[in-house]
């Protein structure tokens, strides 16, 4: 079993190539987009915070697409590059429908882990177990996904980046200093 916490953060390459992310970022710029904000447990409430970024769940074109292939992301990673723990963990229910995250500039998300409240408020029962992220632009400046305070992990356009979810991986996006950022996320649960 691999004892680095490092070894259960995997980035995957041109997972979606360029000119496709390129058509899904110019849906995004006509999408309807509203305030992130985090789940606070102890008072039971949502909270957005100064320079938040935005989400949308706009059901554009490439929407299927990009949830129907996270699911071969889920796949490669859990059976093929983790393929150990599939001898004693009882394996996972599902992922959520992607989410889209634009961050214009001066927006950033503060440092978290994916404890996902809202994921199991209907039918789904459960924690989340893995973050899939995708991005789909590299063109602005900032904006770094860091994870433990101090680890930048680049993902280029086109990318798809999978960890855990407890608490052992905090994480954050710093501000972007200018263009826009977008990407895609989803919870393994």
């Amino acid at each position: 079993m691999k004892k680095n916490l490092g070894d259960y953060v995997k980035l995957y390459e041109n997972f979606f190539d360029l000119d496709f992310c390129k058509e899904t970022v110019k849906e995004l710029d006509k999408a309807h987009w509203s305030t992130h904000a985090f789940y606070q447990s102890k008072s039971n409430d949502y909270v957005s915070y100064d320079n938040e970024l935005s989400i949308s769940y706009e059901p554009i074109p490439q929407y299927k697409i990009i949830n129907d292939k996270v699911w071969f992301g889920i796949e490669q990673y859990i059976l093929k590059d983790h393929e150990f723990v599939n001898e004693w963990w009882g394996g996972w229910n599902g992922y959520t429908d992607i989410r889209f995250n634009r961050y214009d500039p001066f927006t950033q998300m503060k440092i978290h882990c994916d404890h996902i409240h809202s994921m199991f408020d209907g039918e789904r029962k459960g924690v989340p177990v893995l973050s899939v992220l995708g991005s789909l632009n590299d063109d602005y400046e900032g904006g770094e996904f860091v994870l433990w305070e101090d680890t930048v992990i680049k993902i280029p356009a086109g990318s798809l980046l999978i960890f855990p979810s407890n608490f052992l991986y905090p994480h954050e996006v710093k501000p972007v200093k200018s263009g826009v950022r977008y990407s895609y996320v989803s919870w393994v649960w």
